[in-house]
């Protein structure tokens, strides 16, 4: 069977979408290691095995991997991406064959980039997660900026300002009457898993004066998302004061990229 899914491989949780079910785990990922006592720590304990390679993930990683990590950046063009999207359809998709829609910070949303994505995730992959072998196919892929697309979830038209706030970036994206606006749209290279000893309105102000600085008005219609969202939101509003929340907002892409999957796949 055919589906078609979107996925946000996020740096702190991996968010699934298929059109009926929201689901995220934790993008952790550690290392493997035989274990003598074998304790439960959550719904998302997954032990994998994927192109020669054991380890641990999600919650399992975080409490038995001593080298659990997220790997974090401007570009989703890597393994760690790749391993968090597979173990999302293996755990969560209903089908074998998949047309699928990912994520990509604005920063790195190019062509080269975007090429590299979809030719790391096309093709067949054999996964095994707690012991269940899956063949995935992935028969197409494409790539959406992260935050701007949030604002396709929202009505009307004019300028809207999108802030996706994650745990290793910051997307800032405009549209104008519903078009992607490049000139408005940008990334910070950190997020609020990266920032050491930095409080929430600290952050909050580097990111409200990073989009005053690129040209933003504090009278401009801006909307919220992404994991950090309902953490930084009134410290955000000190800047921005119309400032408001999307809904689910730490499922705002996911949901947003579900929308393009169904538009080019139909």
């Amino acid at each position: 069977m055919l589906m078609i899914v979107a996925i946000d491989a996020g740096n702190y949780k991996t968010k699934f979408y298929d059109g009926r079910q929201l689901r995220a785990y934790p993008s952790l990922i550690g290392e493997y290691r035989e274990r003598n006592i074998r304790q439960v720590h959550g719904d998302y304990d997954f032990e994998f095995e994927y192109d020669g390679e054991r380890g641990f993930a999600g919650t399992l990683a975080l409490h038995e991997s001593e080298c659990a990590a997220s790997q974090k950046g401007e570009t989703k063009a890597h393994p760690d991406a790749r391993l968090r999207i597979l173990i999302a359809l293996h755990q969560f998709g209903d089908g074998l064959e998949y047309e699928l829609v990912v994520g990509q910070p604005v920063s790195m949303h190019t062509v080269a980039e975007k090429d590299a994505i979809k030719d790391m995730l096309r093709g067949r992959h054999e996964l095994v997660v707690n012991g269940r072998r899956k063949v995935i196919v992935i028969r197409r892929c494409e790539v959406a900026a992260e935050g701007v697309t949030a604002g396709l979830l929202l009505p009307g038209g004019g300028i809207i300002r999108v802030i996706d706030i994650g745990s290793g970036t910051v997307n800032f994206g405009t549209l104008v009457d519903r078009r992607f606006n490049d000139r408005g749209s940008f990334t910070l290279g950190s997020g609020l898993e990266t920032l050491r000893s930095v409080q929430p309105a600290d952050f909050g102000r580097q990111i409200s004066l990073r989009a005053l600085a690129s040209g933003w008005k504090a009278g401009d219609a801006v909307y919220v998302c992404g994991g950090g969202a309902t953490v930084l939101m009134d410290h955000i509003r000190k800047y921005f004061p119309a400032v408001r929340l999307i809904d689910e907002p730490a499922f705002a892409n996911v949901r947003a990229f579900y929308q393009i999957a169904r538009r080019l796949y139909g």
